[in-house]
């Protein structure tokens, strides 16, 4: 899975769940982090505005938290970018008692060679036009579907190993204990095999990844037109399995 979207996504799920248990949030950065801080907005009651994910997790709850969301849009206009930092577009929504709302975005910086990478999450104030608190629907079976389609493809056009990534996909879902992609948010258990899937299935990257060879391959074979319509679906199924992993408890 993109770097980026499995961070925020653990990140949702540590709120979530610190939330819903009262307690303090636990939450421990990924080896390729080098620093994190949160930037909220200012108030004349704080004078500090950077924060770290403790701090910050704290001062939503001051603000009178009611709940948290992670938000990704589920298509995008060029899945090459996809293997580029700043490129998921993903934010943390928040909601609060007295009816308002915020989103954070982060913005991912190179550190010094060899340290990773520095991570701001950013708040702005979110004028919705709809109070509402979104949901997710479950879209286990139409990801099912998917990837046993682009399983096919892939065969086709001869790139056995992503043959084999969207096969291995796929066995999350059937629940055939296919081997943990990734040390799992803190989401419950039935939705670890749906957020594993979205994980195995990432492929989207830049040298090396879906994005690169197959393009050219599907396309000297006949296959482009079905290699742009599979790849659209799978990202669009991935983007919602994470919304419904990670929001939907």
């Amino acid at each position: 899975m993109n770097g980026q979207m499995y961070q925020i996504a653990c990140i949702v799920a540590a709120a979530r769940k610190a939330l819903k248990s009262g307690k303090e949030i636990w939450y421990k950065p990924e080896k390729y982090t080098n620093k994190m801080s949160f930037r909220i907005l200012p108030s004349e009651k704080r004078e500090v505005t950077e924060l770290s994910v403790t701090d910050w997790f704290e001062h939503l709850k001051e603000k009178g938290l009611k709940d948290l969301k992670l938000f990704c849009p589920i298509s995008v206009n060029d899945r090459g970018i996809l293997g580029f930092s700043n490129t998921t577009q993903s934010s943390i929504l928040c909601f609060y008692k007295d009816g308002k709302a915020s989103y954070f975005l982060p913005n991912w910086e190179s550190a010094s060679p060899g340290r990773g990478w520095d991570v701001t999450y950013t708040e702005y104030e979110w004028e919705r036009p709809c109070q509402d608190i979104p949901h997710y629907e479950n879209n286990i079976e139409e990801f099912k579907d998917i990837l046993a389609r682009i399983e096919g493809l892939a065969i086709k056009i001869e790139c056995e190993n992503f043959a084999k990534v969207f096969h291995s996909a796929r066995n999350h879902l059937l629940d055939l204990d296919a081997a943990k992609v990734l040390e799992e948010p803190q989401i419950p258990p039935q939705n670890q095999n749906i957020f594993r899937a979205a994980s195995a299935a990432d492929v989207f990257g830049a040298m090396g990844s879906w994005n690169d060879e197959p393009g050219w391959l599907a396309q000297d074979k006949g296959f482009a037109q079905q290699y742009d319509e599979l790849s659209d679906q799978l990202l669009r199924n991935i983007r919602l399995a994470i919304l419904y992993a990670i929001n939907e408890w």
